[in-house]
């Protein structure tokens, strides 16, 4: 399965729309839109990067409000534009709060639109921080109306990291312990020392445990998350894929399946 990179890096080119979903109407019609919009970028929000699985966990964004559909010309100034979809956004619900009602474009600046501009080109991962280009006035206007550094969001960003790093490294690891333990079992019932070979297989049995948690861990981080919508406004199943600038990030791996009857992830 594909799973999320310890890091979303800002992608190096813009988010392509590939969903052309019916026109809706009415005052909250860009609502129908969603189901596109999540597939076109990818389940994440395209300002901070944060995926669904970092702002929902296991149990999935729908219904949640953890997401939202967010309008690059804001409703209020341009009623003309709340049902264009070129002008709707994915967005998570702290990006879209933090900018609010803040204008398209101040003296000087303009705020970035993802589907439009590469955020590889104005923005670069400092740590756990999405920093503004230096000299980039755009860049530093969207990064301040979005409060893409908001400490929620940074800590979100490290707690993934971590995780992943730490699972990966592990699950990496088990193959070569299973091997010796195994190894150090079977030497020690043929030195009929059976206390000591059952000592190994128990810790055989503990590994396989610890190994299985770590797999469950990794895939509450599934790129694709399992609420996925199966149908979307406008019926093009053959876009139900990640957009090219996070497909590109993601990391295949396989993973051990659920014990039968166990708790899913």
């Amino acid at each position: 399965m594909l799973i999320l990179p310890p890091q979303t890096l800002p992608p190096s080119k813009p988010t392509r729309r590939r969903h052309n979903p019916r026109p809706a109407s009415g005052e909250e019609g860009y609502r129908t839109y969603r189901t596109c919009l999540r597939w076109d970028f990818g389940f994440t929000c395209p300002f901070c990067l944060l995926h669904e699985s970092d702002l929902a966990g296991a149990a999935g964004a729908e219904g949640s409000g953890v997401t939202t559909v967010e309008h690059h010309v804001p409703r209020q100034a341009d009623r003309a534009r709340i049902n264009d979809y070129g002008n709707c956004l994915y967005a998570c619900r702290y990006c879209n709060r933090a900018r609010g009602l803040a204008p398209r474009g101040v003296e000087g600046a303009t705020l970035l639109d993802p589907s439009a501009q590469a955020w590889g080109d104005h923005f670069r991962a400092e740590g756990d921080r999405l920093a503004p280009a230096v000299g980039d006035p755009d860049a530093a206007y969207t990064h301040r109306s979005y409060d893409l550094d908001d400490p929620r969001k940074l800590e979100m960003r490290r707690w993934r990291r971590e995780l992943i790093d730490e699972r990966l490294r592990f699950l990496e690891a088990v193959p070569a312990l299973m091997e010796a333990l195994t190894r150090s079992a079977q030497r020690a019932f043929e030195a009929k020392d059976t206390g000591a070979a059952v000592d190994y297989l128990n810790q055989v049995r503990e590994l396989a445990r610890h190994a299985e948690g770590c797999a469950g861990e990794l895939r509450r981080f599934a790129a694709i998350p399992r609420d996925h919508d199966a149908e979307c406004r406008c019926g093009v199943t053959s876009e139900h894929r990640l957009p090219e600038g996070l497909a590109l990030q993601m990391i295949g791996i396989d993973l051990p399946a659920p014990a039968v009857g166990g708790p899913t992830p």
